[in-house]
């Protein structure tokens, strides 16, 4: 146990944390650690390195306001050009003597009386700190399926964000099970490679073109030169999401009747096949589950070595997929594009705070105070927490809207203090979330991962994002019991 704590530890090295860690040093405040699990940066475009891994929000507004970059080299960049930019931020903002790489908070307990945290590591390690933030990804912990027999499959299988890139897959047969975000991504560049692609199918999903290109050199040397041509192109990006595509998910209006024609007309002009096209048709309102967005998966589905299966499956076989209908579609690979376990919030941290409160035990039905601040657990922010998600725009948004607010919180407590939120204003926030949301496109019949079992949204902003950036512009301490 250190002699002495650190004012704060970040918990994960993706967007959320470095940009914590930055306002922090710009705040005066630089005795932080930020322990990352990994040996990298950039959180989940570290860990996703599958084919075709890409951004679906456009790269110069899924980057720091105050860190645009004029290099991007597409309007959607591939992971690895993400991952170098997080990097790229890290070394310009001084942050790497702060970074403790492979490091595992594992669990961590407030002491009361002194206003600590000690937080314990995966090699037993104890580090302290007045402040605690957990900054992991609502889409970092991989959901795979249950079906029978997975452990009888001979070849190699991985979920999409456990990719195994020690795998040749030059004229293999692969089995992508699952069929949105990810799919739509891998496929068109494994189909390039191996001899047959099989996608299974439980849902058809929403899907509109793109309209990804290359920057030119031309493009890029003016963002470099004229800065304001970086932002106005930011702006326009923000503007047309946040005014535009937000409204197809009110689920009604032009705008949402537009935006499920213009996935209509892709579907008709790529699809010739009438059977085929049936089977790619969502049977639920545009904007229920994720709109998905590509260029070449409808041209992908009609290459002659990949096949469209939307038979249930029975299980897993020795040698491949058997299917329900008795058939086995025997593979070399399988790749499991089966999503994340986006309602289970930090699933692998362990948390006690005041009164012996238990992270686990919230779980279970997990609100939180503006999204950043969970009851009885003092001293400690979750970015990107409950109901932050976006359907519509880039979550550095969200992120950039948070942090301010608590450094603002974190300067207001003394030292030897600690804060707790007060349950009136968690549940006076929540009601009001909760409310709007069950009037949104996202509770309607069908299921999503936005969704938990019981129909609860605990995911998503039901707002546009100027809302969520207005309000956490004002910190009201009423809202707070500070104590110690």
């Amino acid at each position: 146990m250190s002699d002495t704590p650190l004012t704060a530890l970040i918990i994960g090295a993706g967007f959320a944390g470095i940009a914590a860690a930055i306002k922090l040093k710009e705040a005066g405040i630089s005795d932080f650690t930020i322990a990352e699990k990994t040996g990298g940066l950039s959180g989940t475009w570290y860990d996703n390195v599958y084919p075709g891994a890409a951004c679906d929000v456009p790269s110069h507004l899924y980057s720091y306001s105050f860190a645009l970059n004029p290099n991007w080299s597409r309007r959607f960049s591939p992971s690895d050009e993400i991952r170098e930019y997080v990097e790229d931020v890290v070394e310009n903002f001084g942050l790497s003597k702060h970074i403790r790489p492979h490091t595992e908070i594992m669990s961590a307990e407030f002491d009361e009386d002194t206003a600590l945290w000690h937080a314990k590591t995966k090699d037993g390690d104890i580090i302290t700190a007045r402040f605690l933030i957990a900054s992991v990804a609502i889409l970092g912990t991989p959901k795979l399926p249950d079906i029978d027999g997975m452990d009888d499959f001979k070849g190699a299988q991985f979920h999409s964000a456990s990719w195994d890139k020690s795998v040749d897959l030059e004229g293999k047969r692969i089995a992508i099970i699952g069929s949105a975000a990810s799919t739509v991504q891998i496929a068109p560049v494994v189909a390039k490679t191996c001899s047959e692609v099989s996608i299974f199918q439980r849902t058809p999903n929403w899907v509109i073109p793109r309209a990804d290109r290359a920057y030119s050199k031309f493009e890029k040397t003016m963002f470099a030169r004229l800065p304001g041509a970086m932002k106005l192109t930011r702006l326009a990006m923000y503007l047309y999401l946040e005014l535009m595509f937000y409204r197809v998910f009110k689920g009604q209006g032009l705008i949402h009747k537009y935006v499920g024609g213009m996935a209509n007309r892709l579907r008709k002009r790529k699809i010739k096949d009438p059977e085929l096209r049936a089977k790619l048709t969502p049977d639920y309102p545009i904007g229920c589950k994720r709109v998905l967005l590509s260029d070449d998966y409808y041209d992908t589905i009609n290459r002659d070595n990949v096949e469209l299966v939307t038979d249930g499956i029975a299980r897993i076989s020795k040698v491949g997929v058997l299917l329900e209908s008795g058939r086995e579609i025997a593979v070399d690979i399988i790749a499991y594009a089966t999503g994340f376990q986006a309602t289970e919030f930090l699933p692998h941290l362990d948390l006690t705070g005041v009164g012996g409160a238990k992270l686990a035990k919230w779980r279970k039905n997990p609100k939180a105070h503006k999204g950043l601040i969970i009851p009885k657990m003092p001293n400690a922010f979750f970015l990107l927490g409950p109901n932050t998600g976006l359907g519509h725009a880039s979550m550095i948004l969200m992120i950039e809207a948070q942090i301010p607010y608590m450094v603002k919180l974190m300067q207001a407590v003394p030292d030897g203090q600690y804060f707790t939120v007060k349950p009136d204003a968690v549940k006076a926030y929540n009601d009001k979330i909760q409310a709007k949301l069950k009037t949104s496109i996202w509770a309607t019949s069908c299921q999503s991962w936005y969704k938990t079992k019981d129909g609860d949204i605990p995911t998503l902003w039901p707002y546009p994002v100027y809302t969520y950036k207005n309000m956490m512009g004002r910190l009201d301490m009423a809202e707070y019991d500070v104590r110690g």
